[in-house]
């Protein structure tokens, strides 16, 4: 049967079986490459977008709890005001942040003796959460609908209204209590926080939807028809029992298979969280939709190729064998697309040249995805606002640079960065100023970072920097670097329209292996040095330690 075929038939199945072939491998070789990389990158970027969810939840939680604290030191050392004085305090506080539903002053006996609108102003409370737990010590209750308020305060949609409560004691000089600070935040802040997120994704190639989940499970925000349902009950695999930090898998729910990221809220300051948790979730339909695109190109891409290598290979004749025989032992080797792999041009006819050519097209546009793919690459691992590596980035690199440290018996630091009354910049000359902030203080960075070190932003105004050195040195090293970046960062900044911002640094470092056996310890331990910089006054570095702990 084969000795029956002419030499054209032959020629023509050989290309196709040598074209077919290195297209296949070379086919499968990028779509298992790349498939695996995008794969991971969305759900990182899934997983992400839930921490950015905790992050505003906390950071918001926080900056009331911080409120309460200060509004208790205040009346603490001041008891001169009257009634009428103290409800035009409170109501001046409460108009100034309006998710606060209400304010209230209790006596030591948990009777309400000053209230915003003069609500429950007579009442004893002292059987409620409020007093009971904020007599005590400083207390955050978790989400509830309202009880002794649901008739008393506006409520325009009729929907139940759910409160986060925050509560503190009062005392007098000898430690006794004179009575509680309670302050009733409306669930309606967190939804504003949903908002903000929902605007942030409007513009992604897929939607996402956001579930925040009280921590028994139940659904406090999310889809209308999800609201107080068991998170369990939604989907059919069983959801991850533990969750540190921020993870993410593909989940199928009752309402079909999704890309689901999370992240549990590990609370801000003095506020210790609630053990809320966030999920967001992408229909894999839509998240992998540009692994399907791949997929689908590389076949077209393909089985267009084979069929033009036939349709030429069918005009060959008996002496343009030798050199169709090197066009394909050439085309064999396109699967490894080494760089310096080209195709020679061949003249014996204008079929052979065109086949040549085509080959030669068909690299160039195989380095061309390569190089999309690196290009691609770079975005994930750049953070947009600064120019600067990202977490993604700085995650990666420090598993590399310890196995590199622990070769060459080495040391590796990391400097958490953080800047102080940066919040004050975004809300006195606006997110566009505290951008430009950001932007220049990261140009600043770069030039105090050395060429082996790196620089990265994991926060909005907190950064990482990862430096190399040795035992003897390491400290030294640690602390010239930390006052160049205080004195650096501190320097007042032009952030437009004549406008000049001026911030703080708080600076926090560890290295391994002195502080950590791993390097998941060592960034923990940097983090809480850093804190306690801030936590001493600010505007310092702070080398972790022992008595840190």
């Amino acid at each position: 049967m084969a000795s029956s075929l002419s030499l054209k038939t032959r020629f023509t199945l050989l290309i196709i079986a040598v074209v077919l072939g290195a297209i296949v491998l070379l086919g499968a070789l990028v779509y298992n490459l790349t498939s695996t990389y995008i794969t991971e990158s969305i759900g990182r970027s899934i997983s992400e977008r839930a921490v950015n969810m905790v992050e505003r939840l906390d950071q918001n939680m926080s900056a009331r709890v911080q409120e309460v604290e200060l509004l208790t030191s205040l009346y603490e050392a001041n008891d001169s005001l009257n009634s009428n004085q103290l409800r035009e305090q409170l109501e001046q506080i409460q108009q100034q942040h309006t998710v606060s539903s209400w304010i209230g002053l209790l006596d030591s006996n948990g009777r309400v003796q000053v209230a915003t609108g003069s609500i429950l102003e007579g009442a004893n409370i002292s059987h409620r959460p409020v007093f009971e737990y904020g007599s005590q010590s400083l207390w955050v209750g978790d989400v509830h609908e309202a009880l002794l308020l649901s008739d008393l305060l506006p409520n325009p949609s009729g929907e139940p209204i759910k409160f986060v409560d925050v509560a503190a004691p009062l005392r007098n000089s000898d430690g006794t209590l004179r009575g509680v600070l309670a302050m009733h935040l409306s669930w309606e802040w967190a939804e504003h926080v949903m908002q903000s997120m929902f605007q942030t994704t409007s513009s992604d190639a897929f939607p996402i939807e956001y579930f925040v989940v009280a921590a028994n499970n139940t659904v406090l925000m999310g889809p209308e028809n999800t609201i107080g349902a068991d998170l369990q009950s939604l989907t059919t695999d069983t959801l991850p029992a533990g969750l540190e930090g921020a993870s993410w898998r593909i989940q199928t729910w009752q309402d079909g298979s999704f890309l689901t990221g999370f992240a549990k809220t590990e609370g801000a300051g003095n506020y210790p969280g609630l053990g809320w948790k966030v999920v967001a979730r992408v229909p894999t339909v839509n998240a992998f939709e540009p692994l399907h695109i791949l997929q689908n190109r590389i076949a077209i891409f393909g089985l267009g190729l084979t069929v033009l290598f036939a349709g030429i290979g069918w005009f060959f004749t008996a002496r343009f064998s030798a050199p169709l025989l090197r066009l394909s032992a050439a085309a064999d080797k396109i699967k490894s697309l080494q760089d310096e792999i080209t195709i020679p041009e061949e003249h014996a006819s204008p079929e052979l040249m065109g086949l040549s050519q085509s080959l030669n097209s068909l690299i160039g546009r195989l380095k061309s995805q390569r190089e999309e793919i690196d290009d691609l690459e770079d975005i994930v691992h750049t953070d947009p606002l600064t120019g600067l590596h990202n977490r993604t980035f700085l995650n990666e690199y420090l598993g590399h640079a310890l196995a590199e440290s622990k070769r060459n018996q080495g040391c590796l630091a990391l400097m958490y960065i953080d800047l102080d009354e940066f919040k004050d910049v975004n809300d006195n000359m606006g997110h566009h100023a505290g951008d430009v902030l950001l932007q220049k203080l990261a140009k600043r960075l770069k030039h105090i970072v050395r060429e082996e070190d790196i620089i990265a932003r994991v926060g909005g105004d907190e950064f990482v920097m990862a430096i190399k050195a040795n035992a003897e040195e390491v400290e030294t090293l640690l602390a010239r670097i930390a006052d160049r970046v205080i004195k650096k960062l501190s320097k007042s900044v032009n952030v437009g329209e004549g406008q000049e911002a001026h911030v703080g640094v708080s600076v926090g470092a560890a290295w391994w292996p002195s502080h950590g056996s791993s390097i998941d310890e060592v960034a923990r331990r940097a983090d809480k040095a850093l804190y306690q910089a801030k936590e001493s006054g600010k505007g310092q570095y702070i080398m972790y330690t022992n008595d840190n702990e």
